[in-house]
């Protein structure tokens, strides 16, 4: 790398971090960015972590958020800011601009410089980076993997293998849907090794060679097929080893949790139902491709990631086409592979479209540094550029406002029954209602909601000391304050002869709203410390 090169990435870098970092608590904690939170403040003030296979993912995000905690030093769990939390998807999200440099002889510094500046800019990339929940985390993991395994196929040495190991052990302790992931490489390398033996590649014009052929820029050791022999038996046994090792010390809570390595085996049970059907998460097979192409709410703007969909076009028929490296004929394979997969299940979140979208994102480079060096002319070549650095301008439009305007608003494709903002002005009137009683956050509260749907707020009534949680109404739905589902019409204050007030009606989640109801005498302390308006 060249310090022109270097400063590209710095700059790259820069640009990743500037629209990662700043507000990161522009909107409030979605309800499973909550639940981490409450198992990582469980994990942080008592060293206790148990992994539960039944409704939730794996530790390395927990454990990952540790260093952010004790560098904040927040104090306690009550100082504890949204903010902070969020830092660790923001790490594993620039980082995966540095890994992209594991793949640079075999795709070439070109195609890597526009694979790290779409990964910089893209908008999904960008406000997943900004979510506390394990899917960046996945994908830095996954790319770890594909990059250390592509060194080792480039040099053979011992110490690769074990990175790749650690790779997969460490995707393994993230997700579950790591499988996939999985499933996708092996299936994309059997098919890179089937496309090689049939010869395909000699049939291709000459002409037709000429604009698809090897990129300049790439080193010849990366234009090779994977290295001749058999793949030696004590390097896979290492790979092996370091996978297994990773996944026993996260699921066992390193050591503590004697349960936790089986239970990541039995936790396909329920996923696989779910994936099967049986959720509220069920979507077309387009559910993920009208996210990235061009989605259009009704009253709101356009989004669309088709730049970087159009340009993975054009890196993929060039590296299955063309006289490339067998890194882009695999890459092009793998993506498609995950991205069909992806689609097929029923089961979808808009999260989970990183995981191929980051292959698309390395596939774009590479369409890119080819149509670039396709135009031998000056003059067309800084046309080009100037399009492409246009349109890349849009995408980092988009990304700010996909992450700071439209934050908490449905009309983001990417915001999934995103907390409302609103939900905060309950939490805050909580905190008034009980710098006024005598218990302070030692009163008693009552939530009552069915099938749990009362999440963020485990997280931000942890102040409070008291708290009863209730899928229905209970035979004495009464405390002195009481925040109970609209859906349940629990008309608390006709109920109470109006001993106590309905106080306030909060939405939750879209059309999903809570009523607050607060004992009559506590109320008026409440009212009587609230500004008087001057005549």
């Amino acid at each position: 790398m060249n310090r022109w090169s270097a400063l590209a990435l710095l700059l790259t870098l820069a640009a990743a971090l500037a629209l990662r970092v700043p507000r990161l608590n522009s909107r409030p904690l979605h309800n499973d960015e909550a639940v981490n939170a409450v198992k990582v403040n469980e994990l942080w003030l008592h060293g206790r972590y148990a992994y539960d296979p039944d409704e939730y993912h794996g530790p390395t995000l927990h454990y990952a958020t540790l260093p952010f905690l004790w560098l904040s030093n927040p104090g306690d769990s009550t100082q504890l800011e949204d903010s902070t939390l969020r830092l660790a998807p923001v790490a594993f999200g620039v980082g995966l601009i540095v890994l992209l440099l594991l793949f640079a002889d075999g795709l070439g510094y070109a195609a890597i410089g526009w694979a790290a500046l779409f990964t910089a800019v893209s908008p999904a990339m960008v406000f997943y980076s900004r979510y506390f929940i394990h899917e960046m985390l996945l994908v830095f993991f996954t790319v770890l993997t594909l990059g250390a395994g592509w060194r080792y196929l480039q040099t053979r040495r011992a110490r690769w293998a074990i990175v790749a190991g650690m790779g997969v052990g460490l995707m393994f302790a993230t997700k579950e849907t790591f499988v996939i992931t999985l499933a996708a490489m092996g299936l994309a390398g059997l098919a890179t090794a089937l496309w090689s033996r049939g010869c395909l590649l000699r049939r291709v014009p000459a002409t037709f060679e000429t604009v698809l052929g090897p990129s300049r820029d790439i080193s010849p050791a990366g234009r090779i097929a994977w290295p001749d022999g058999k793949l030696p038996w004590r390097h896979a046994g290492l790979a092996l080893l370091a996978a297994v090792v990773v996944w026993l010390l996260f699921f066992s809570s390193f050591g503590t949790h004697g349960s936790g390595p089986a239970d990541s085996i039995r936790t396909y049970l329920p996923w696989m139902k779910r994936a099967g059907g049986h959720s509220p998460h069920i979507h077309p097979w387009t559910f993920y491709l009208e996210r990235l192409l061009w989605f259009h709410p009704v009253k709101g703007p356009v989004w669309s990631e088709g730049l970087i969909l159009a340009l993975a076009g054009v890196g993929a028929g060039v590296s299955i086409v063309g006289r490339r490296s067998r890194l882009h004929c695999f890459l092009a394979f793998y993506t498609v592979i995950l991205t069909v997969a992806y689609c097929l299940i029923s089961y979808k979140t808009p999260w989970c479209l990183l995981s191929f979208l980051h292959g698309m994102i390395l596939l774009a480079g590479v369409g890119a540094a080819t149509l670039v060096e396709f135009f031998r002319r000056r003059s067309a070549r800084v046309f080009l550029l100037a399009v492409l650095v246009g349109l890349t301008s849009q995408l980092t439009w988009q990304a700010w406002r996909t992450s700071f305007v439209y934050a908490a608003d449905r009309r983001n494709p990417y915001t999934y029954a995103q907390t409302v903002p609103d939900l905060l002005n309950l939490v805050q009137k909580a905190e008034a209602l009980a710098r006024v009683a005598p218990a302070g956050h030692e009163i008693p509260v009552k939530v009552i909601a069915p099938g749990h749907d009362y999440w963020p707020l485990p997280w931000y009534l942890r102040r409070f000391k008291n708290l009863g949680w209730f899928e229905q109404l209970p035979v004495d739905p009464y405390a002195p304050i009481v925040i109970v589902s609209s859906k349940l019409d629990a008309q608390l204050d006709e109920k109470s002869g109006r001993k106590w007030v309905m106080a306030g009606l909060s939405e939750l989640r879209p059309e999903n709203f809570l009523e607050l109801y607060v004992e009559l005498e506590l109320w008026k302390k409440y009212v009587e410390t609230l500004p008087r308006e001057r005549d």
